[in-house]
C-alpha cells in the first residue's frame, strides 16, 4: 500500500557543472566515463566533454565558452596534447580552478610542475578515489569565490617568508628554520591588503598530515613574541617546554591530503587597510632527532565572519645538538 504521509522532495537547483579537457582518442574514453564523469557523479555535479555537447559555433569557440560556464575544469594532461595545454592555459588566464590529471609525471610541463597533478598511472579505480574529494574542494572552493570572496585580501608572512593565498593545486612554500629546542615558537604576520577594514578572525585552524613530523601546542602564559631565524633569548624557550599538545579533529579526506584539523587559541581584532597584526603559533618536534630536518605540510586557515582564507606552507625544522661549552640548564616552571 503507498504510505501517502512520505513524500519526495527533489532539489531543482542546477547540478555544478564540470569541463573536461582530454585528448579526443578512444583509449581516454573509460577514463572519462568511469573515472572522471564518475567521480562528478558520487558528489552530485555533472562531467562532460566537448564531443558530447550538440552546437553550432565553431568547436574553438565553443571550448572557450563552455570554460567560462564550468565551475571547474578538469584536465588530462597525458601524452602533452598541444590542444589540452593551449585549452589549459585559457582556464588559467580565466582565474579558472583546474585541477590536472596526467597517467605519468613525465607529462607534465616546466610551467606546471609547481601545480598539483593527480598522478592515476592508467587505474580508474585510483583516479576517481583520488580526484572525488578534489572535485569536491573545487565545487566548494568556486561557490565561495562566486559569492565575493575576493573583497579580503591578505598577504601572510610565516617566520618572515611572504605567502599568498592558495589552494590545492600549488606547491607549498617552504618555511625553515633551526631551533634549539624541541618546542618552538613560529612569528606570523598579517598584512590587510585590501581597500576595505578586514573583519574580526575568530577561528584560526591548522591542518596537518596524520603522520606529521610537528603539531601545534597550547601557548605558554604570558610569552614572549619569539620567531625562527632571528635573534632570541634561549632562556624563554623554557616556558615551552611542559606545553601539552592542542587537540585535533579528523576531517574528511580533503584534496591536498591534510585531514587532521586543529583549533589554535588565536583571534585577530579587525584590521584596517594597509594595518599589520602579529600572532604567535607554538610547535612541538615529534620524536626530535639533532641536526636532522623535519618537514611538515602545513594549511592555515583564517575565518572572518565573511568567508575563510587558506594559506599553505611547509615548516622545515632542524633541532641544534646542544652546545657542550654552554652549562646544564634547568627548565623553570611557566609562571
Amino acid at each position: 500500500m503507498y504510505d501517502h504521509s512520505v513524500t519526495t522532495e527533489l532539489s531543482t537547483a542546477p547540478k555544478p557543472f564540470v569541463f573536461v579537457l582530454m585528448p579526443f582518442d578512444r583509449s581516454f574514453d573509460d577514463i572519462y566515463t568511469f573515472g572522471i564523469k564518475g567521480a562528478a557523479n558520487d558528489i552530485g555535479a555533472y562531467a562532460e566533454r566537448i564531443d558530447e555537447q550538440i552546437f553550432t559555433e565553431g568547436i574553438l569557440d565553443r571550448i572557450f565558452n563552455q570554460i567560462s560556464r564550468a565551475d571547474v575544469v578538469v584536465a588530462d594532461m597525458t601524452g602533452r596534447n598541444a590542444n589540452v595545454f593551449y585549452e589549459v592555459g585559457y582556464a588559467h588566464a580565466l582565474g579558472k580552478i583546474v585541477l590536472l590529471l596526467t597517467q605519468r609525471v613525465d607529462d607534465i610541463p616546466f610551467d606546471l610542475k609547481h601545480r598539483q597533478h593527480t598522478v592515476y598511472g592508467g587505474s580508474i579505480e585510483a583516479l576517481r578515489d583520488d580526484l572525488r574529494p578534489k572535485l569536491q574542494w573545487a565545487l566548494t572552493e568556486a561557490s565561495r569565490r562566486r559569492l565575493g570572496a575576493a573583497t579580503e585580501r591578505i598577504i601572510l608572512r610565516v617566520a618572515g617568508v611572504t605567502l599568498s593565498p592558495t589552494d590545492v593545486n600549488t606547491e607549498k612554500t617552504l618555511v625553515a628554520g633551526k631551533v634549539p629546542e624541541p618546542n618552538f615558537p613560529v612569528a606570523v604576520q598579517l598584512r590587510n591588503d585590501g581597500a576595505e577594514p578586514l573583519p574580526e578572525i575568530s577561528h584560526v585552524y591548522l591542518f596537518t598530515r596524520e603522520d606529521a613530523t610537528m603539531v601545534p601546542i597550547e601557548p605558554p602564559p604570558g610569552h614572549d613574541l619569539l620567531t625562527i631565524g632571528t635573534s632570541y633569548r634561549r632562556r624563554n624557550f623554557s616556558l615551552l617546554a611542559k606545553q601539552p599538545r592542542l587537540e585535533y579533529f579528523v576531517g574528511d579526506e580533503s584534496a591536498d591530503g591534510l585531514t587532521k584539523q586543529f583549533r589554535l587559541p588565536v583571534t585577530v581584532p579587525p584590521v584596517p587597510p594597509g594595518a599589520i597584526e602579529e600572532i604567535t603559533l607554538f610547535f612541538s618536534l615529534i620524536d626530535p632527532v639533532a641536526e636532522q630536518l623535519r618537514r611538515t605540510e602545513c594549511r592555515l586557515r583564517l575565518h572572518t565572519v565573511r568567508q575563510y582564507h587558506d594559506f599553505g606552507f611547509e615548516l622545515g625544522i632542524v633541532l641544534q645538538a646542544p652546545d657542550p661549552t654552554r652549562p646544564a640548564r634547568v627548565h623553570a616552571p611557566p609562571n
